[in-house]
């Protein structure tokens, strides 16, 4: 269970709830103080006061989170985040969101892996940030890995537009194996979102960039769209029985 330790963990819970907080997040975090995972090429000892004695010369490397193709660099929320994520040697420092982001300019971010709450950061959503640009209406991916209460419905009117928009971008996307659409209300929300379940096998930012090319513009109306990569869970089993945005393709097991 994820219980918050700080004021930057009790956003992050609210905007992985409620859409309308997720500026107020993003705001908040980039001048937030995180921690980093650091690993070194020599042992290290803490010193008398307990802190850690780094050797000069020490080469400290930040190690990546793999997901699918993709590395991403992790960062953490809080000291204890880290340590349930990286079991082997490591050092963990402070730092600052801004400066992290800064530091590592094209190359995607992710927040609290292996954590009940997280987020990952692309590019895009990097630059926007260290840009002063908060809103964070294009795409993102915000990771609840915690139990939570999420109702599925198939919608009285259908989302023409928006369907030929999703059907025409993740068709052209070769490790889109098909893709259903359905009603969602999680626990907590006020209103009810749509949410999108994907068979896929590959990097899931090339998923994510197809999205984004075909909810521009006001196509979603106000409503949020949640994408889930699908896997043998309930939602998922739920997720198939929705409104098929493309056909499934061969080479997939369902």
């Amino acid at each position: 269970m994820f219980e918050p330790e700080n004021d930057i963990e009790r956003l992050l819970m609210r905007a992985s709830a409620e859409p309308a907080e997720r500026p107020a997040f993003a705001r908040a975090l980039i001048d937030a103080r995180i921690f980093v995972v650091l690993v070194s090429d020599r042992p290290v000892v803490p010193g008398p006061d307990g802190n850690v004695v780094i050797p000069e010369g020490t080469k400290l490397t930040l190690p990546s989170a793999v997901r699918g193709e993709e590395k991403l660099i992790p960062f953490f929320t809080a000291p204890s985040r880290a340590q349930a994520w990286f079991k082997d040697e490591h050092i963990i420092g402070p730092d600052v969101t801004r400066d992290l982001f800064a530091r590592y300019p094209a190359v995607p971010f992710v927040l609290n892996p292996g954590s009940d709450y997280g987020k990952d950061f692309t590019p895009g959503e990097v630059a926007r940030m260290l840009a002063g640009d908060f809103d964070m209406r294009a795409p993102q991916t915000v990771t609840t890995q915690a139990s939570e209460q999420i109702l599925l419905a198939h919608p009285r009117e259908i989302p023409a537009a928006l369907i030929e928009a999703l059907g025409r971008e993740l068709g052209a996307v070769k490790s889109v194996g098909g893709a259903w659409l359905m009603l969602a209300m999680r626990g907590g929300q006020s209103e009810q979102s749509w949410m999108l379940g994907i068979d896929h096998q590959g990097p899931w930012q090339d998923v994510r960039d197809a999205i984004g090319r075909a909810v521009v513009g006001d196509i979603l109306q106000g409503r949020v769209l949640d994408a889930k990569p699908l896997d043998a869970g309930e939602i998922s089993v739920t997720l198939r029985t929705g409104i098929p945005i493309i056909a499934a393709k061969g080479g997939f097991l369902h």
